[in-house]
């Protein structure tokens, strides 16, 4: 008999926010976290599918560990002086007023990420802490959505 382990609650000290050499915004945070979030990113999502076809993951309950989690990861990446310049740029404008909004962004975890090359360490190998997709939190205008995540 297996029991579920409690997935691992994360502060915004646990993330890190960084860019990559293009400029483009990375949360970094911790293995175990971005493991659990991939797998959640990828929930609903055809692995038959090829190509771009605009598929999202299912709708995790806004109070529900995933959502709770990319809320942390929206608090930290507003903090910091590398998304804080331009939110309008990461989808994260409206986070603060409707309570929901897109991270135009990478979540990646730590082992996943070269913090001196600010660059993907062995990404084809590190593919479970690449999270999928944006991270999105929906606004409380969408009702019966509101809150929920998707990737």
């Amino acid at each position: 008999m297996t029991t579920a382990t409690t997935p691992r609650t994360i502060t915004v000290d646990d993330v890190t926010v960084t860019t990559d050499h293009m400029g483009r915004a990375y949360a970094v945070i911790p293995d175990d976290v971005a493991r659990r979030l991939t797998a959640a990113s990828l929930e609903g999502v055809d692995p038959e599918a090829r190509g771009y076809f605009a598929q999202e993951s299912i709708a995790h309950p806004a109070d529900s560990w995933v959502a709770l989690t990319v809320r942390v990861i929206f608090e930290a990446l507003l903090a910091s002086p590398e998304v804080a310049d331009d939110v309008h740029e990461w989808g994260l404008s409206q986070y603060r007023t409707w309570d929901g909004g897109t991270f135009f962004g990478f979540i990646v975890g730590e082992s996943g990420w070269d913090m001196n090359t600010r660059w993907w360490r062995d990404e084809p190998r590190n593919r479970d802490l690449v999270v999928h997709g944006c991270a999105t939190i929906e606004p409380r205008s969408r009702r019966h959505l509101a809150g929920t995540c998707r990737f």
